[in-house]
């Protein structure tokens, strides 16, 4: 996970497939509210891929290079007075810090978007003008390849969200609609358990061959390999050392009948 220096000085980081604000959060050591107050976020936003984040203003950096003295911090902070109103006959009424909303991120479940585009200039990043894709199917697989979700896009309703989903580790699958090829790679996989949004976008170009056959058609018995297992082979190889053996005792038996006759 890496970040680099904008123009301005902030230190900003390029979402990457798997990524949620969570585990940039803990990557880089800020909290989650600060990455979401810094990129004007809120909690159920989509994290698309190759999203650029602010993760370290400008002035953090310069301050964690030149760190403020500590005493000088301190005499203000003891300076400070805090005055209150009070009525005749009642007391002033106390003053007490307002927490800050903490979010647990053992409450946020996970949710996963994802949609098939029309890549023009075949970068694998959906850009303006870039159209989503009918008739592409996904397929979405958990950490055992057990099913969890089949999905095939209309065009006009993604990204569709998948929400409900258990913490753990995924695979997502995409196969192209009829004439067109992927422009990235179709079998990708998903770390969800931090929870958190994901987006993913496949690109799709036509004309282009499909990387992978239809991923959800099952292959049919005429189809199948022919049977090369070992112990048929084994079984071939033992016909023809039976066949030479026998080859040979009839030779052999020849050499000795004209063998007695010349005698």
């Amino acid at each position: 996970m890496t970040a680099r220096a904008q123009n301005g000085g902030d230190l900003v980081h390029t979402v990457d497939a798997g990524e949620t604000l969570i585990t940039i959060a803990k990557a880089y050591g800020v909290s989650l509210e600060q990455l979401l107050t810094l990129n004007a976020l809120d909690i159920d936003a989509i994290l698309p891929i190759g999203r650029q984040l602010i993760v370290i203003p400008e002035e953090d950096l310069v301050d964690e290079a030149e760190p403020a003295d500590e005493n000088t911090e301190a005499d203000e902070a003891a300076n400070v007075e805090i005055s209150t109103t009070s009525v005749d006959g009642l007391a002033p009424a106390p003053v007490v810090a307002a927490a800050a909303p903490v979010m647990d991120p053992a409450d946020i479940s996970p949710r996963l978007c994802f949609a098939v585009f029309a890549d023009a200039n075949q970068n694998g990043m959906r850009e303006p003008g870039e159209d989503y894709l009918g008739d592409a199917a996904i397929l979405l697989l958990d950490e055992t390849d057990v099913e969890v979700a089949q999905y095939r896009t209309d065009g006009h309703s993604e990204p569709h969200c998948q929400r409900d989903l258990l913490r753990q580790n995924y695979r997502i699958r995409a196969v192209a609609p009829e004439g067109f090829g992927l422009t990235s790679a179709g079998d990708l996989g998903l770390d969800l358990r931090d929870g958190g949004d994901v987006q993913v976008e496949f690109g799709a170009k036509p004309g282009l061959r499909p990387a992978v056959g239809p991923l959800l058609q099952p292959v049919a018995p005429d189809d199948a390999p022919p049977d090369i297992s070992e112990p048929s082979i084994l079984r071939e190889l033992s016909g023809l050392f039976v066949l030479i053996l026998a080859g040979l005792v009839l030779v052999s038996g020849t050499v000795v009948s004209i063998f007695l006759r010349t005698r």
